[in-house]
């Protein structure tokens, strides 16, 4: 579909971080109550899921009711001008539409990862991403549907997620199960309050692109966000998988939170830390050897402008890896043991104070190369900011263990 195509598509990346973001708030913040009542008082830990899932139920018919009636102005709002409006309102509207089933993948995936459905969860989305490539090579390339094809397929993913994560609910090990009750304002709050953390990292993503996507526009038009959506989607694989290693973290800590065993959950950080800054080292090695090849993979068209712009740009941004591997961890980590202000105020730091003040400053000032590298410079600054504040808070958690070992 040309350089167009992957203009709409970064601009419309924003609206998955919402979605994606909502999930995550529900499925990261209850999921981690429900392990923790699940030691302590296991009927309040079923109320809690019955209580999410109402949530996400309403949230993602809002989405759907905004598909319906405002995909016109969202398009617009995401930045589409009058080349790229009408492939950006029928991507929007289509997935708005399914808005549903991507809060529900997110919420389910995180309940299911502390129900001991970690395999479940795995599959559930390795299939509906491998499904999710097949069906945009059917809908695009055979059967000639444009943004409405590329549209549908990244919409069926979730429900296809949802479908495998299902049978999670016929094991024997199962204590997901839906009750009759009032809702808890106090679990409810609480679940915001874990889960606040990974819908503001999420949102801050969108945010991020958003901002990068306007400055880029007025810099160097539709070609620059080309270029930008090319070195964007790279990234988003790779926080992909630094957001994993931290969602694989998150129960361990959460569990060990409740047992009170701080030497453990030290120990389940620094095992997350160093297995994604190794993927931060593999993932930026990967992209400067190879980087011409990332990069026909999405210009068939060859467009030179936007090989020039991103072969170079690509490179500047995600040297930035090296320093939001560490964030993502320490972001999900000091949520998962319950002090999720700091987690909160880390997201605020790094996702919106920093790129709204150094992202159109590095344009004013070093133009286009100051943009590119301006993602490294906010993640290094909020890297050192979250170990300052981690070398103070591990001494509050040995503390707390040299207390337990005197009472014993």
């Amino acid at each position: 579909m040309g350089v167009l195509g992957i203009a709409v598509m970064n601009l419309s990346m924003p609206l998955f971080n919402v979605m994606d973001g909502l999930g995550f708030l529900l499925g990261m913040g209850g999921g981690t109550l429900f392990t923790i009542y699940q030691i302590r008082d296991r009927k309040r830990s079923a109320k809690t899921y019955t209580q999410t899932v109402i949530v996400g139920l309403i949230i993602g018919l809002v989405f759907t009711l905004l598909g319906i009636l405002c995909a016109p102005q969202i398009s617009h709002l995401l930045g589409a001008d009058p080349t790229t409006f009408k492939m950006t309102f029928q991507y929007v509207q289509i997935v708005l539409l399914f808005g549903p089933g991507f809060i529900f993948n997110n919420l389910l995936l995180g309940f299911i990862r502390n129900d001991h459905g970690t395999k479940t969860a795995m599959f559930a989305m390795t299939i509906s991403s491998l499904a999710n490539i097949f069906l945009d090579w059917l809908f695009i390339l055979r059967l000639n549907m444009g943004m409405i094809g590329a549209g549908l397929a990244t919409s069926f993913s979730p429900i296809i997620s949802i479908l495998i994560i299902m049978t999670h609910f016929q094991k024997k090990e199962n204590h997901l199960k839906l009750v009759n009750h009032p809702f808890i304002l106090s679990d409810l709050r609480q679940t915001f309050s874990i889960g606040l953390p990974s819908f503001l990292t999420e949102m801050s993503t969108g945010f991020g692109i958003f901002i990068y996507n306007w400055v880029f526009l007025k810099v160097s038009g539709n070609n620059a966000v080309a270029a930008y959506g090319i070195a964007a989607n790279v990234l988003l694989v790779a926080l992909a998988l630094f957001t994993g290693v931290a969602q694989g973290v998150q129960p361990i800590v959460s569990q060990e939170y409740a047992h009170r065993n701080f030497k453990t959950i030290k120990h389940g950080l620094h095992f997350g830390l160093i297995i994604a800054e190794l993927l931060g080292i593999i993932c930026l090695v990967f992209v400067c050897f190879n980087s011409r090849l990332i990069i026909e993979f999405f210009n068939a068209a060859s467009n030179f402008k936007v090989i020039a712009l991103a072969n170079s740009g690509m490179k500047m941004l995600l040297i930035s890896l090296l320093f939001s591997s560490l964030n993502v961890i320490f972001n999900i980590f000091f949520s998962a043991i319950n002090n999720s202000y700091i987690s909160i105020a880390m997201v605020i730091l790094r996702g919106y104070i920093l790129p709204l003040i150094l992202v159109p400053l590095s344009a004013k000032i070093y133009g286009i190369n100051g943009v590119w590298l301006s993602l490294t410079v906010i993640e290094g600054i909020t890297s050192i900011v979250e170990l300052i504040t981690w070398r103070a808070h591990s001494k509050k958690m040995i503390s707390h263990l040299n207390k337990k070992t005197d009472m014993q």
